[in-house]
């Protein structure tokens, strides 16, 4: 089961906030919560509800792959790499032969 690095949420959240020349005040009221609540989020110390980060992506322009898991065009091959490497072995090639079969969709 994958678990939420809050921390690394946080981190990526402050980052594009920042690209964007948003301040956290503007940001949290764009989401409809509090500056205090918001900045608890950025540091990774409070984990928030569904609709909240659903909430910050939406504003942030990010969908919630890059927001939650840091998965973008840049780094796909290594988190499917990290994704096979989380199975086990005797299922490894029926995980592949799923992937192959998928892609032949978008082919």
């Amino acid at each position: 089961m994958y678990q939420i690095n809050y921390k690394e949420m946080g981190k990526r959240i402050c980052e594009r906030r920042k690209e964007l020349g948003l301040t956290q005040e503007k940001l949290a009221e764009k989401v409809d919560i509090s500056p205090s609540h918001y900045g608890q989020i950025e540091r990774g110390d409070n984990k928030c509800s569904l609709v909240v980060i659903v909430n910050i992506a939406t504003e942030l322009n990010l969908n919630l792959d890059t927001l939650i898991r840091g998965i973008d065009d840049q780094n796909t091959d290594t988190v499917l790499l990290e994704i096979l490497d989380t199975i086990p072995g005797n299922d490894k090639k029926l995980f592949v032969t799923i992937c192959d079969n998928l892609a032949n969709t978008f082919r």
